[in-house]
């Protein structure tokens, strides 16, 4: 007796299921598990959703989101990696709402650290309004950054404080 043929209908569920295998590529804000995730560049458990944030990086053509517990320190993350990591998008939460809003579109409170208290002492915040970042930063007696801006104040900052490397190259965030 020799083998059937694969019926058309067991053949359309092996496409079906092989369809469903295939990952559609990450995109969008990341589901933080606040108390299970933890900061790439400080490696301290993210306690808290106020002050987070997450960059959807690629690295060797793998997407990832990675998580952060301070602003502070998604910028540090950011330009201390090499070439071989790529900042896709990034996303902060609102320090007022605690949702998530995509990096580029928030403003940014840079204030003093004693005033400012942040999880890693970077006195960094996010907000999605420009106003309530005006707000923020009187109260603080902060600035208020865009991403690019934020991105070389803290740069300048953390040399200011812990003296700037000789090789240093220059903040341009990726």
């Amino acid at each position: 007796m020799s083998p059937r043929p694969l019926a058309p209908v067991g053949l359309l569920a092996v496409i079906a299921a092989l369809a469903g295998c295939a990952r559609q590529p990450l995109t969008g804000p990341p589901e933080l598990r606040v108390g299970r995730d933890e900061c790439a560049e400080c490696g301290m458990l993210v306690a808290e959703d106020r002050y987070s944030s997450a960059s959807l990086v690629e690295r060797e053509g793998e997407r990832l989101y990675v998580f952060f517990d301070d602003i502070g320190c998604m910028v540090d993350f950011e330009y201390e990696q090499g070439e071989g990591t790529r900042v896709l998008e990034r996303y902060v939460h609102d320090h007022e709402s605690r949702a998530w809003v995509p990096g580029l579109e928030a403003a940014y409170v840079f204030a003093d650290r004693e005033s400012l208290r942040t999880p890693m002492g970077s006195g960094i915040a996010a907000l999605a309004r420009r106003d309530a970042a005006e707000a923020l930063a009187a109260a603080h007696a902060g600035a208020v950054h865009d991403f690019k801006s934020l991105s070389v104040a803290r740069r300048e900052w953390m040399w200011a404080r812990y003296g700037k490397p000789p090789d240093a190259r220059p903040v341009e965030p990726r």
